[in-house]
């Protein structure tokens, strides 16, 4: 039963009722509610206790969020109306929306997943972890590779847009983030900390485990550059499935070393292991220079990132561990991302996806690589599969790189994978000279 049945609706401003449903994502600063009115929610925040926070100044707060000069048409979920005897607003947030912890492998999905008691496929039968099993088998299900390189693309060109603008976010995580269950629709919610850009002063809010290390350790406030690295850790965990600080220093600490009272070598703060992990004293778990906390766990990276998303990881959390500045822009992310996006081929067999140009069988199952058409320009690559008979070529392909219309499609294809040709759809424009197709067969 869920625990929100039967409960007072709330009254907002304006005199409208909204009756709650289910939890949709819990944070440091609040939870967040659908209610019976399937494209509005409800955020309310929380004490350091869990309760309602009674003595938060929301009012203000908005009416200072509805001044920022926004860029137009952006996917954020701004306060529509305050609640009126509970702290709390209401926000926009599309039916099918669903937050991007949903890539994660929680405590009542492996319990769930444990009581179906799963017959595990084939290409899993063999890993004796059946806990990493269960977490592939969660990852094949919620989209592999492919579904979340979308995601993270579009989020990225969504904090894009607002640093452009000369704004924070401040508080990035994958409860903030969402996603469409049946589309590529992105939205940020939490617009609580937006704000712009300060040389000093400013709240500084975030979620453990993506905060910069500057802002943890309160010698700094959020900037852009914060929200750079919180995005990381959600691309990288997402991802890969680990944390990019959680390694072998953490999982497996020396017999001398208890864990909770070692001295963080900068500045004799004491913290347990994973809170000095999370403050960026450790270094980064694929540390080209320093293999101290080397990772443990989780993808190879190989198999999730291009070479130039695996430089991202390495600028931002090697070199931008202590200089921020060293940190790549959000623009860089969103590119990036894309490309690999383009790049992924997707398994019929076993459902995960893969980089097209580096394997010519499934990394996971072994299944021979399908036939598959490429279509590129002197902008990029897409790798088109040979289920695809009609296909939609994005406005990336042809123009300069835009945060906002990168999806657009701008031309329609029509595949013919037995003549080997590709045709623009009846009615569409004819394709520019600088398109070109070529045709693989799959790798017997």
């Amino acid at each position: 039963m869920d625990k929100t049945e039967g409960t007072t609706p709330l009254c907002d401003e304006y005199g409208n009722h909204h009756t709650l449903a289910d939890e949709l994502a819990r944070g440091g600063q609040g939870v967040v509610f659908r209610t019976k009115d399937a494209d509005l929610a409800i955020k309310q925040p929380l004490n350091p206790q869990g309760e309602p926070d009674t003595s938060s100044d929301l009012r203000h707060r908005f009416q200072n969020i509805r001044l920022l000069p926004l860029p137009p048409r952006i996917p954020l979920s701004l306060p529509l109306a305050i609640l009126r005897d509970q702290p709390g607003y209401v926000m926009r947030l599309l039916n099918d929306m669903t937050p991007f912890s949903v890539f994660d492998l929680d405590g009542k999905t492996k319990k769930d997943l444990e009581e179906q008691q799963l017959i595990l496929p084939g290409w899993l039968a063999d890993v004796p972890d059946k806990d990493l099993a269960l977490r592939l088998v969660h990852y094949a299900r919620t989209g592999s590779t492919r579904r979340r390189l979308l995601a993270l693309s579009e989020c990225a060109a969504i904090l894009a847009r607002l640093h452009c603008s000369g704004m924070v976010y401040g508080d990035i995580s994958s409860n903030n983030a969402f996603l469409g269950a049946q589309s590529n629709d992105v939205w940020l919610i939490d617009a609580d900390n937006l704000r712009f850009e300060m040389t000093s002063g400013g709240i500084s809010v975030y979620t453990p485990a993506y905060g910069a290390p500057e802002v943890v350790r309160g010698t700094d406030t959020s900037r852009p550059r914060s929200d750079c690295w919180a995005f990381a850790v959600m691309a990288f965990k997402t991802l890969a499935l680990c944390h990019p600080f959680i390694g072998k220093t953490v999982l497996e600490p020396e017999e001398d070393d208890s864990g909770w009272d070692s001295e963080p070598e900068v500045d004799g703060q004491t913290a347990d292991l994973d809170e000095q992990a999370y403050a960026g004293y450790l270094p980064f778990i694929d540390d080209t220079q320093d293999d101290s906390n080397a990772g443990v766990g989780g993808l190879p990276r190989e198999l999730v990132a291009t070479a130039g998303l695996r430089r991202l990881f390495q600028e931002t959390f090697g070199a931008g561990r202590l200089q921020p500045h060293r940190r790549p822009t959000m623009a860089f992310w969103a590119l990036e991302l894309k490309k690999t996006l383009d790049r992924s081929l997707h398994c019929d067999v076993c459902t995960m996806s893969y980089l097209f140009d580096e394997h010519t069988e499934c990394p996971y199952c072994q299944a021979p690589r399908p036939p598959f058409a490429c279509a590129r320009t002197s902008r990029g690559e897409i790798v088109i599969p040979a289920t695809a008979r009609h296909f939609a070529l994005p406005h990336r392909l042809f123009h300069p790189f835009s945060f906002e219309h990168n999806e657009t499609q701008a031309y329609e294809v029509d595949l013919d994978f037995t003549a080997r040709t590709a045709r623009p759809v009846r009615g569409t424009p004819a394709f520019p000279d600088s398109l070109t197709f070529t045709f693989e067969a799959g790798v017997q």
